[in-house]
């Protein structure tokens, strides 16, 4: 209960205030009064109103009813209940966030794998596709050019033809009538090879460019003495007519009109790149004929059998090969009983010795290049020798 007087709440039964001293009437009800509330006299007629307490005259106590004392309560400020800071602990909102950042970052990391799982997939479904296929193509080749004529058969000297197989056009004749246009490659390399397996080069090729045989070194250069066709060849080539004005450079080896025909095709630079235009890709002009000083200084001349051989060959298609008159046998190469040869021979330079020719029975020619190094003139002269007998009686004798 609370003092009607002051406020104070007193405890029931007591008798008077605590606080102010009054005493307290025993009929009040126990209704709870607010310090600073309004009080409302319910004996005074003009219902004047006190504040707080009675004002002006004394209010009757006795056995007076006061009713039901109002009470007004303060309303607690929602904003001091707003400021109270949360439980300890992460916001929902936040939760939230952390676990949408997870499922993102996951989704990532799973794609990522499933993309490349599928491109090494598809790479090497790619690669075995590719695989399959250049297995299952074969390689192309590509044909050659040869110079003015092809080569029409292996190192070995054995034509093979398109089948690999011979024709009958490429047999040549023997007891049956059979045309043979090839040297058995045994039987010349024992020949060739029981002179110097080093220092020596033989090559034999048919009129229309069939190589008929091709010894080990046949391929190699060796200085060119002698050799006074490739000029001859490039103007023939070049100009399409005989270079009638340097004959002497092949019937008499002219050094002077041989040099003068290297002039007419441009000098030893065009030469040279038309030798090389040609596939005469062992053959180099670097001095005049007869230079003896400048081959002494490193300058030289050089060639191969082969390609000598295909050189003949030009010289027997345009019967400019009848101008080339060295007498060989005067020097000890023997000749075939029948046979005529057209040829011409080279030596001194740097101890070679060299002998080019043109051998025909009157239908068919056959060229041959013979070129050796520090073997002196019988050892050359006796390897032409069999290497011409053998030509003769194996492709040209029947």
């Amino acid at each position: 209960m609370f003092c009607p007087f002051c406020g104070t709440v007193v405890e029931g039964g007591a008798q008077f205030c605590p606080n102010c001293g009054q005493q307290l009437p025993r009929s009040v009800d126990a209704g709870p009064i607010p310090t600073g509330g309004t009080i409302i006299d319910a004996t005074v007629p003009d219902g004047t109103v006190v504040d707080g307490a009675m004002t002006g005259g004394t209010m009757p106590l006795g056995n007076q009813d006061f009713g039901t004392i109002p009470v007004q309560v303060t309303p607690v400020d929602s904003a001091s209940a707003a400021a109270r800071p949360n439980k300890p602990g992460l916001d929902k909102g936040v939760w939230g966030i952390v676990i949408a950042s997870v499922v993102v970052i996951a989704l990532i990391i799973g794609g990522t794998i499933a993309f490349l799982h599928v491109g090494n997939a598809d790479n090497a479904k790619q690669a075995e596709q590719i695989q399959t296929e250049s297995t299952s193509k074969k390689p192309a080749t590509r044909s050659s050019k040869g110079g003015n004529s092809a080569e029409k058969t292996t190192e070995s000297g054995k034509n093979t033809g398109k089948s690999g197989k011979k024709t009958e056009s490429d047999m040549s004749k023997d007891g049956n009538g059979q045309e043979v246009r090839t040297l058995d490659k045994k039987s010349m390399d024992a020949i060739v090879d029981g002179v110097s397996t080093t220092e020596v080069g033989v090559s034999v090729m048919t009129e229309d460019g069939l190589r008929s045989y091709s010894s080990r070194n046949a391929s190699l250069p060796y200085v060119a003495a002698g050799l006074y066709l490739p000029a001859w060849v490039d103007f023939r080539d070049t100009y399409n007519r005989k270079p009638d004005d340097f004959t002497d450079s092949l019937t008499k080896m002219d050094n002077e009109s041989a040099n003068a025909l290297i002039d007419a095709v441009g000098g030893e630079s065009d030469l040279n790149e038309w030798l090389s235009d040609n596939k005469y890709s062992r053959t180099r002009f670097e001095r005049a004929y007869g230079d003896v000083q400048a081959s002494n200084s490193g300058d030289e001349n050089y060639s191969s059998p082969n390609d000598a051989a295909r050189m003949l060959v030009e010289m027997a298609k345009t019967g400019d090969d009848s101008l080339m008159n060295y007498d060989i046998a005067s020097e000890g190469v023997s000749i075939p009983s029948g046979a005529t040869v057209h040829a011409l021979r080279g030596q001194g330079i740097r101890d070679a010795y060299n002998y080019f020719m043109v051998i025909s029975n009157g239908k068919r020619k056959v060229a041959v290049a013979v070129m050796t190094q520090d073997q002196g003139r019988d050892a050359a002269a006796r390897l032409t020798s069999r290497v011409l007998d053998q030509v003769w009686n194996t492709m040209l004798k029947n």
